[in-house]
């Protein structure tokens, strides 16, 4: 009030604060990886989830409890396309909430053309824009190991991930697969 009393323009009365969340994991990876899926597996939060690109708007918290002990925080970080960390799509407001993670889960699609170019163009928008996300630790969870067709690529993916020096695990948010085993990792 009392910079409109001064006669201070409009935009100048407004005041802007961001918080970042904080989150113990980032789940990251493309548009319909199964992002929101794992998240709601292994949380109570209830993200929307459907079979198209960018159902996931904003980020989703969710805490597992895995046991007495052990409790996590997830965010699941919407899809990341090409040109995010120069702000294409909603690159900026997502590729934030990532630095404030401790580690990353990134959900690799295992229907997906290429799943390979889906984690590199994933990795390099991360890198892009704030170098210091490569230094967390990753692991690449590769899903939707429920289907046949998925499992028959595994081995290939396995292969090509862990030689790049990841870990990597096969798992379904359908039948459960591993998710207990990839929460404790």
């Amino acid at each position: 009030p009392r910079m409109a009393e001064r006669g201070a323009p409009e935009e100048s009365r407004t005041l802007r604060l961001e918080l970042k969340m904080i989150a113990d994991v980032g789940i990251v990876g493309v548009p319909n990886a199964g992002k929101s899926s794992l998240l709601a597996v292994v949380s109570n939060a209830k993200p929307k989830i459907a079979n198209y690109p960018f159902t996931t708007l904003s980020p989703n918290l969710g805490v597992a409890k895995l046991d007495i002990d052990t409790v996590l925080v997830l965010a699941d970080i919407p899809g990341l396309i090409e040109g995010a960390h120069e702000g294409v799509g909603l690159g900026f407001s997502f590729l934030r909430h990532i630095q404030r993670t401790k580690t990353l889960i990134h959900v690799l699609d295992g229907l997906s053309d290429d799943p390979l170019s889906d984690f590199s163009q994933i990795n390099s928008e991360m890198a892009l824009f704030d170098e210091k996300i490569t230094e967390k630790p990753q692991i690449v969870a590769f899903n939707k190991m429920d289907l046949p067709s998925v499992k028959e690529r595994w081995p290939e993916i396995k292969q090509a991930l862990t030689e790049l020096g990841y870990e990597v695990m096969p798992i379904s948010t359908v039948t459960h697969e591993n998710i207990q085993k990839l929460m404790w990792r």
